[in-house]
């Protein structure tokens, strides 16, 4: 199994250069399926919409797609905001806001946590309700035992080694035993634009353990947090997997710091390999 995960495209945003050479290096690495974890607009309008979607149509090949806080229109469109949030997304994107792909030995599921407001001045900040980790639950308990399960949101439940100024993924405590329970092996997540890889301890299920969490870069965007524009290339199956950077180095995408991790099958517990 290969995928490549992509997040935070920006579309509305972007460097010109870049989408046509990511899309040749999407080619390149020659997944099996590509995953983009939300933010494919800077402001939702819908001339960024189609950008972005004409963006995913030169790429042939199955995907699995989510928003993020980025495709929520504006709060101060506040009609569109609150009565129909997600209206361009379906209309211009896809219909559907949390997407199932399945292949022999893969199982993702990809869970909106993009939020229309919050009791707090920032709104950017995501998390899940109980109705939808219920049905991560659900949904992960009836996959394959042998699939490597996958689960796509755009808020991080983790900060990379540096740390982080902004807020992760809210209801953590929840979120973390609905992935143990579910039986997550790999998180993949974006929203930081910085690219880490490491191993994410779980709790609140039959037994602790931890799953894999990959967050990336923007893919396209001049809005730098740091480090250059990239992406992952995730290779592996329910009992090891490699995670591996690919940067923008000013002329091409190249692959660069590659992570190994390792299953035990017995209750899905992953470790770094040093």
């Amino acid at each position: 199994m290969r995928l490549v995960h992509l997040s935070d495209l920006h579309f509305g945003a972007v460097d010109p250069l870049l989408p046509g050479l990511l899309q040749r290096a999407v080619m390149q690495a020659a997944p099996d399926v590509l995953v983009v974890s939300g933010d494919l607009t800077q402001h939702g309008r819908s001339h960024e919409f189609r950008e972005a979607k004409a963006f995913l149509d030169s790429i042939p090949l199955p995907q699995l797609v989510v928003p993020g806080n980025h495709d929520v229109p504006l709060w101060w469109v506040i009609w569109e905001r609150f009565r129909r949030p997600w209206q361009r997304y379906r209309r211009l994107v896809h219909h559907e806001l949390e997407p199932f792909w399945s292949s022999p030995g893969l199982w993702i599921i990809g869970v909106n946590s993009a939020r229309v407001m919050g009791w707090h001045p920032d709104w950017s900040r995501g998390r899940l309700s109980h109705s939808q980790m219920a049905r991560l639950i659900r949904k992960g308990q009836a996959a394959d035992a042998d699939a490597l399960r996958v689960l796509v949101v755009h808020h991080p439940p983790a900060a990379p080694p540096q740390g982080i100024r902004r807020q992760l993924i809210g209801r953590r405590r929840e979120f973390s035993a609905a992935v143990n329970q579910a039986g997550i092996d790999l998180v993949l997540a974006g929203h930081f634009h910085i690219s880490y890889a490491q191993a994410l301890p779980l709790s609140g299920g039959h037994a602790e353990r931890s799953c894999v969490l990959s967050a990336v870069s923007t893919a396209t965007s001049h809005r730098l947090k740091g480090e250059p524009n990239g992406f992952h290339v995730i290779e592996g199956d329910a009992h090891a997997m490699s995670i591996q950077a690919w940067t923008w180095d000013g002329s091409a995408y190249s692959a660069g710091r590659t992570w190994r991790f390792q299953s035990d099958l017995g209750n899905r517990h992953w470790q770094e390999l040093t």
